[in-house]
């Protein structure tokens, strides 16, 4: 529980952090919550309930807690709101790291029935997810790109093979009639030619997506360490080598994904890992992430090429 609570702060930051000021504070439909609602309700839930809730289990005698209508901060600027949910979350976080054994069964009584820390602090967590979802739900009612998809609602085992059994395809379809020096030119200072993205669809294809999804298959809850993109991306120039044998060769390796996910054991979409930016993450969820992560790079490609175009 206490990575997944810990990571959350930093996920609705990135869910968020793309989204211009009119996106952020606008509903689906009306009556519904924007992004920055959500965000509203994160900051006063830790504040006014968890935060005060598991204190009071902590120094009190089976504490009864009285319900809670949905409660949202003040202020409609994001920077600040997720500032504030950074400095609650950690709070909470510091509260609950150091207790022992006889700490986390303490008790309390909320509305549905007793609870411990323990049990509460998980209840804390499925919040997060929830809320976590309501965004990727949002976003994608608002016609914005998908993010990384952890606590996104999974795909379909049947629609994630679907969908990344054409990434290749259309990796190649992307960069159709380009020359190699077109391949290799960055749009402005800082961004990535078409060439990079392909290095890219081959590191990730390579050290990240097919041996941890093995790792998920295996179900020995595995730890992933954080991949920093872009830091990778400024240790060498991946403009150059050979686009075409790049290509090729995460073409390989993808179907090497696809023959793992087809022949998973009964019950391995549910298995966990445990990654140390996403907090845990279940097999379904990661596979979800392969699909959308190929939608995320192909629209980058369109984008160098109208870049490279005007």
């Amino acid at each position: 529980m206490i990575p997944s609570l810990a990571a959350t702060p930093n996920l609705v930051r990135m869910l968020t952090g793309d989204a211009s000021p009119a996106e952020l504070w606008q509903a689906p439909k009306p009556g519904e919550w924007s992004m920055g609602d959500v965000v509203r309700h994160l900051v006063a839930a830790d504040e006014r309930v968890f935060l005060p809730r598991f204190h009071r289990m902590l120094s009190e005698s089976r504490p009864t807690f009285a319900s809670v209508e949905d409660v949202l901060a003040p202020g409609q600027s994001l920077g600040p709101l997720l500032e504030a949910f950074q400095a609650e979350r950690g709070r909470l976080v510091d509260t609950l790291r150091p207790l022992d054994a006889d700490a986390w069964a303490r008790e309390g009584v909320i509305p549905r029935g007793p609870v411990s820390v323990a049990s509460y602090a998980n209840l804390v967590a499925e919040h997060d997810i929830e809320h976590r979802r309501q965004i990727h739900d949002v976003r994608q009612a608002l016609g914005l790109k998908p993010k990384r998809t952890e606590a996104k609602r999974p795909l379909p085992m049947t629609r994630i093979l679907e969908d990344i059994g054409k990434g290749p395809a259309a990796v190649r379809a992307a960069s159709d009639g380009m020359t190699p020096a077109a391949l290799r030119q960055r749009p402005r200072d800082g961004e990535w030619s078409v060439k990079e993205v392909m290095a890219h669809f081959l590191k990730v294809e390579r050290d990240l997506f097919l041996p941890r999804l093995r790792q998920l298959a295996g179900g020995n809850r595995p730890s992933f360490p954080s991949f920093d993109a872009d830091a990778w991306a400024r240790e060498r120039d991946h403009r150059e080598g050979d686009f075409e044998a790049e290509w090729r060769t995460f073409q390989d390796l993808r179907r090497q994904t696809i023959a793992l996910l087809e022949k998973l054991p009964a019950g391995a979409t549910e298995h966990v890992g445990f990654s140390s930016f996403f907090g845990p993450v279940t097999l379904i969820e990661y596979a979800t992430h392969v699909a959308d992560h190929d939608i995320e790079h192909l629209g980058q490609i369109a984008e160098v090429r109208k870049a490279l175009s005007a």
